[in-house]
């Protein structure tokens, strides 16, 4: 394994956030698109992660687009700076890139998508919501949390490809990029000529 300068890092990790943050506004229109699907109010997703936490309104919802953005940058960062660590992962064309990003995504699906929504939300959506435990959440926000408790299934398939499609976008974003610095250089005529002159 090849060693790789700091100032390699930053950059591949830049871009990796650039990535990020690209197929995270992908995955952002795609769950607002779901909303409308589900005829919910703009950003319910996202409210339910800031409910989660004990805000409402709009304060939860930021919360919850920051949270995903965040997390969609850190990925980003961390997908590109890991593809320097062996020569198996380098982004050498911008097919690979959409392949290791896909991949990415669905890695990510199942490593934070689906704890965070089984374990956190899920719970959060039954016992302060639907049962109204919590007297501060509005009449809306129950009736949001019930129609996504009633569409949960058609909401995990759903992710599932939508996080697919976050790492394509993020793996496209990242090779178009970065598929240049991994190009073996060619060398020019002077260094062929050089290298068949007989040493002395």
């Amino acid at each position: 394994m090849k060693l790789i300068s700091r100032q390699e890092i930053f950059g591949k990790a830049k871009v990796g956030t650039v990535a990020g943050l690209v197929g995270g506004f992908a995955l952002f229109v795609s769950l607002f698109g779901i909303d409308s699907q589900l005829n919910l109010a703009p950003g319910t997703f996202y409210q339910m992660l800031g409910i989660a936490v004990g805000l409402h309104g709009m304060p939860a919802i930021v919360f919850g687009f920051m949270a995903h953005m965040l997390t969609g940058a850190t990925i980003g960062a961390v997908f590109c700076v890991c593809s320097t660590l062996h020569r198996v992962l380098n982004l050498t064309s911008v097919w690979k890139g959409i392949f290791a990003g896909a991949v990415t995504g669905l890695e990510v699906y199942v490593i934070f998508f689906m704890p965070i929504t089984l374990f956190l939300m899920v719970p959060t959506i039954d016992s302060t919501i639907i049962d109204g435990s919590q007297s501060v959440v509005t009449a809306q926000e129950r009736m949001a949390a019930t129609v996504l408790k009633e569409n949960i299934n058609l909401i995990m398939w759903g992710a599932l490809m939508l996080h697919i499609l976050y790492g394509s976008i993020m793996g496209l974003f990242s090779g178009m990029v970065l598929h240049e610095d991994y190009q073996i250089p060619k060398k020019t005529t002077t260094e062929l000529e050089s290298d068949s002159m007989p040493k002395t």
